[in-house]
Order: C-alpha cells, then sequence, then structure tokens
C-alpha cells in the first residue's frame, strides 16, 4: 500500500491548513498597515477559488493526462489557458462579489478584461500555485514509485526467504528420519526416545519458526535437541560437547539458522568417521554480537567435507543465503579446513 503523508492522517485537514496558510502568506506580504488586516485578507480573497481551480485541475487532470505521459507541449499550452481561466474567474469574483460586497467604498466597478490586472494574476498569484502543486505532484509520484519498488523488494526477499526455510524441513527430516530408519531395523530401545525427540524438532520447525524471530535459547535447545538424537544414533564412538556463554536471555535470532552447521559437523565429519569422532559447539554472546564455532573431526582425506569457501549441499548453501538476506553488513562467516579438523565460525549482531 502506498502510504500518504497527511496531517493527523486526514486528507480533508490537510487540504483545509494548507489552503488556510496560502491565505495567510498572500495577505501577509501586502499587508502594509494602511488598512486593516481583514482589508488585506479580503483584497486577496477573490484569487483563492482560482488558485484551488489551477492547483486542483493541475494535479488531477493536466499532470496525469499530458506532463506524466511526457506530453510537455500539450501540458504548457493546457497549463496557459488554465492559468488564463483562473485569472478571469478571480476577476469576476473580485467585480462581480467581495468588493461589492465587502468594500463597496473603497473600490470601483472595472471591466473583467483588465488585460494588466489579468496578467498581474496569472504571473503573480497563479503561477506559484502552478508550479508547487506540479513540484508536489512529481514528488508524490517518485515517491510511491520508491515505495512500490520497496514493496516489490520486499515481496520478492520473503518469497525467497519462505523458500529458503521451507527448504529447512525436509532437508532436516529426511536426516533425522534416516537415524531413526537405522534404529528401527537394530530393534534399538533407543527408537522411542528418538520419535520423542524427532516430535520436538517437528513442532519447533513447524509452528515456532514461523515467526520471523525466535528467542535464542528456544534455538539453542533446537541444537541440543538435534545433538540427542546424534547421540542415539552414534553411541560411544562420538564425543559432543555444547559451550553457551554470555547473556542470551532476551535475545533473537531468525528461526532455523543455526542447525545447518551443526547438521553439517555430523554430516560431513561424523558420518563418515569409524573410529572416536568429536563435535564441538561454542556459542558466545558478548556486546550484541553472537558468535557460534562449530568443530568437528575430519578424516586424512577430507573428501566430504566441503572446502574452504566452497559450501557443499543444500544446508550450507541454504543458510549462507539466507544470513545474505536477513543480515545484510551484519554477519561474518569464516569456513576453515585443516588436516584433522573443519571450523565454522559465525559472528551475528543480534537484537
Amino acid at each position: 500500500m502506498i502510504r500518504q503523508f497527511y496531517i493527523a492522517d486526514n486528507r480533508l485537514l490537510t487540504h483545509i491548513l494548507f489552503w488556510a496558510g496560502y491565505m495567510l502568506v498572500y495577505t501577509g506580504v501586502h499587508f502594509q498597515g494602511g488598512e486593516s488586516f481583514l482589508y488585506y485578507f479580503l483584497v486577496e480573497l477573490p484569487g483563492l477559488p482560482a488558485a484551488m481551480l489551477v492547483a486542483y485541475i493541475n494535479m488531477y487532470v493536466l499532470y496525469p493526462r499530458f506532463f506524466y505521459k511526457k506530453k510537455y507541449l500539450a501540458y504548457c499550452v493546457s497549463a496557459l489557458l488554465l492559468l488564463f481561466a483562473g485569472a478571469v474567474l478571480s476577476r469576476i469574483i473580485q467585480e462581480w462579489v467581495t468588493e461589492p460586497l465587502f468594500l463597496p467604498k473603497e473600490t470601483h466597478p472595472d471591466s473583467i478584461f483588465v488585460w494588466y490586472m489579468l496578467f498581474k494574476g496569472m504571473l503573480w498569484f497563479l503561477s506559484p500555485v502552478l508550479l508547487l502543486t506540479l513540484v508536489i505532484r512529481i514528488f508524490k509520484q517518485w515517491f510511491a514509485q520508491e515505495q512500490l519498488q520497496q514493496e516489490v523488494e520486499k515481496e520478492k526477499l520473503n518469497a525467497e526467504l519462505n523458500f529458503l526455510k521451507a527448504q529447512v524441513h525436509p532437508h532436516f527430516l529426511f536426516n533425522t528420519l534416516n537415524n531413526l530408519y537405522s534404529l528401527t531395523l537394530q530393534a534399538s530401545p533407543a527408537a522411542p526416545l528418538t520419535v520423542l525427540k524427532l516430535s520436538e524438532l517437528m513442532s519447533y520447525m513447524l509452528y515456532d519458526s514461523r515467526s520471523d524471530m525466535v528467542p535464542l535459547n528456544k534455538e539453542i535447545k533446537h541444537i541440543r535437541n538435534y545433538i540427542e538424537l546424534e547421540t542415539i544414533r552414534y553411541g560411544n564412538r562420538l564425543d559432543v560437547s555444547v559451550n553457551v556463554s554470555g547473556d542470551i536471555t532476551g535475545k533473537l535470532i531468525a528461526p532455523l539458522l543455526l542447525i545447518p552447521f551443526a547438521e553439517n559437523a555430523f554430516k560431513h565429519g561424523v558420518s563418515n568417521e569409524m573410529d572416536k569422532v568429536w563435535v564441538t559447539i561454542d556459542i558466545k554472546e558478548k556486546a550484541g554480537w553472537l558468535n557460534v564455532k562449530v568443530e568437528n573431526s575430519l578424516t586424512d582425506d577430507g573428501i566430504a567435507a566441503p572446502a574452504k569457501n566452497t559450501p557443499n549441499g543444500i544446508g550450507l548453501q541454504n543458510v549462507l543465503r539466507r544470513l545474505q538476506l536477513l543480515y545484510p553488513k551484519t554477519h561474518q562467516v569464516e569456513l576453515k579446513k585443516e588436516p584433522d579438523r573443519y571450523m565454522v565460525d559465525l559472528k551475528i549482531k543480534i537484537a
């Protein structure tokens, strides 16, 4: 919706105040003190209907029909005719209404077509109104286009974010269901606990993640639930530590933003290992910045691990794109591969 700027959100009040200001300005310019302020107000009063005629026809007829369509010659000719019509209207009101009714002793009747008076009205009284309303209309059109462009960009951004968020759900569910499938094949007693944890994870993804932002402690709990599922799957050969420090109370973050880094650590650093493996996740809040460091063990060949600055897989590509959209210029990501470990170091400015 295009935003309109009106005083107290009232269009009629805005127009009334504008024309009241117009009359005060013109009366004040000609007020010299020889007569009362009311006298000069009545002298200027005939110009008000003419000015309103010029203003509204210019804004709502001439501008959209000619100026906006770049028919400048037609606009200039029409504007001159409009100014002349306004000047004639002003003279008619002056000679037939205001002077006979309010100033009969101070004035005398004149012809409507006193060319000096007509040109004076066109140039001095009505041309500024024409130019001012033209500028207002141009600015209003420019502002409306800017708002429309911003709305389009916002809609595109929201559509892309919703698409990326939707990708998180099947990707994560696919990995977790694979874990559950392995447990059921083994008739493991851990299967019921896995179903329970999966239920909690799905509840977070389906309901909490609908919000644009979620409490940081909920996102961290989501990571802990995921790790518990992976711990059930890998058993004693997996060593996992999650460390949280700093004040995370009341801090907000985009939902499902951190879990892909944990998933990546297990997918590329744990699932291909046969010996004892490890994953370390450090989450620290300091001075409004969230630092998330995820490290995992890596085989000597490191074939499955993404190379530095070239993340593979849906999960990392997704989260890096979401970071660009949600935290432009307020995040840093470093991907570092070493012979025996892989590290992701993320910094985000959070509220």
